[in-house]
């Protein structure tokens, strides 16, 4: 069936094409009120692109809340280990332009525009040979930006197929931006039930370590009791290997108790910039052994917070050697600080590590679970402790086998 359509609607292009753009415009807005999935929309869109103008390369990215930057979501013509770290921030000429002109810019025609562009924009564009760039705009905000590449044959754009892609863009934009507040909407019930769960098991947590510790203080002291007394080297040795388990209980208890009720918390002025690079500082040896690069992107002006400059080290601590973990072969290891919205700190670590499958993403604040070999489970659920603690946000994103990200914000006072 769907062959047959193709086959006479190329014939109604060529016979009535005052009718073509108008049945193009209805079939993309029927497959488009079907959809509700951000990449499903993208890759449908590009689709119809390439459909109307012979095009060799294509690039939809998106504005990622979150990370507070525009990254890419569906690419044609590319590898991925091209696009996958492209990115623009909404404080960039380029977005600045199309936000405010809301046209798109057709480098060869605004040669002015290009030139306002910074050198990592220029090169960006370059690098990926970018010709037209078309912002998606909806409800005055804009949400996306298209990149398209050169035509089949390299001849310039014609000015309706510039005006035919311009046509569908509002459209594109309304359906994304209703996919992104699905989206979002879907995300905070997301973590307002994780939330609730661990709050949940965080009680139970506590409460069944105060209980287990209480037998477990005088199954210690007898030990040790024992143990003063002379025995015979097996004697000696089992007895030895007994109280390091008692040791070792009490770990995970304190670390259970850290994850349901963290410590109360000192609350100084502090540099976020300063603590996170005292963590890295700790990590370093094996970051060098590993082979691992570390790249940092810090504003120029300290960031001050309010909270327990102890506890903060243990939380980035434990999302860098998390990182270093997945990255045994070497890798690069990303640190970025930015300002949020709402008077908050956003810091971003990426890795380019194993990453984590998408079944496991919602499971890795459970206390005691792991993927690792001979881990407790406990790191992610202390971090996540910490952060609560200190009125912030933690969230991981991860693709498998390509590496991990996790976001933290924080309250600039609380």
């Amino acid at each position: 069936m769907n062959k047959v359509f193709k086959i006479l609607r190329s014939k109604l292009q060529k016979k009535h094409p005052e009718i073509y753009p108008w049945l193009f415009f209805k079939e993309l807005e029927d497959s488009l009120n079907l959809i509700e999935d951000i990449d499903q929309i993208g890759n449908n869109f590009l689709g119809k692109i390439k459909e109307m103008v012979p095009v060799k390369k294509l690039i939809l990215v998106i504005y990622d809340q979150d990370l507070g930057k525009f990254k890419v979501n569906n690419f044609l013509g590319f590898d991925e280990s091209e696009v996958k770290k492209i990115s623009f921030l909404r404080n960039e000429p380029l977005v600045k332009w199309l936000k405010i002109n809301k046209t798109f810019f057709y480098i060869k025609a605004q040669p002015g525009v290009f030139d306002y562009l910074t050198e990592k924009e220029k090169n960006t564009l370059k690098t990926l040979g970018i010709e037209v760039c078309y912002p998606l705009v909806s409800m005055n905000r804009l949400i996306g930006i298209i990149l398209i590449g050169p035509k089949n044959n390299n001849k310039d754009f014609l000015k309706h197929e510039l005006s035919l892609i311009f046509s569908l863009t509002p459209q594109i934009g309304i359906a994304l931006e209703n996919a992104v507040l699905y989206k979002e909407q879907r995300e905070r019930f997301r973590r307002m039930s994780r939330a609730d769960k661990l709050a949940t098991i965080g009680e139970l947590a506590a409460g069944a370590a105060h209980e287990i510790r209480n037998p477990l203080t005088g199954i210690k002291s007898s030990l040790q009791y024992l143990k003063t007394k002379n025995r015979d080297k097996t004697e000696n040795k089992l007895l030895k290997n007994a109280l390091q388990e008692t040791e070792r209980i009490d770990d995970i208890l304190s670390a259970l108790l850290s994850f349901s009720r963290p410590s109360e918390i000192k609350k100084e002025k502090g540099n976020i910039l300063e603590i996170l690079e005292e963590s890295l500082d700790m990590i370093s040896f094996q970051t060098r052994k590993q082979k691992i690069k570390i790249f940092c992107d810090f504003p120029s002006s300290p960031i001050f917070l309010y909270g327990d400059k102890d506890q903060l080290k243990q939380l980035f601590l434990n999302i860098f050697l998390n990182s270093l973990q997945a990255m045994k072969d070497g890798g690069e290891l990303k640190v970025e600080v930015s300002s949020a919205a709402d008077q908050k700190v956003m810091i971003v670590v990426s890795d380019t590590g194993e990453g984590i499958p998408e079944e496991n993403l919602d499971k890795i604040f459970d206390p005691f679970f792991t993927t690792k070999k001979g881990g407790t489970g406990l790191g992610l659920s202390i971090c996540y402790g910490i952060v609560s603690s200190h009125q912030g946000e933690i969230e991981v994103k991860s693709t498998f086998n390509l590496g991990t990200t996790a976001l933290v914000k924080f309250p600039l006072s609380f």
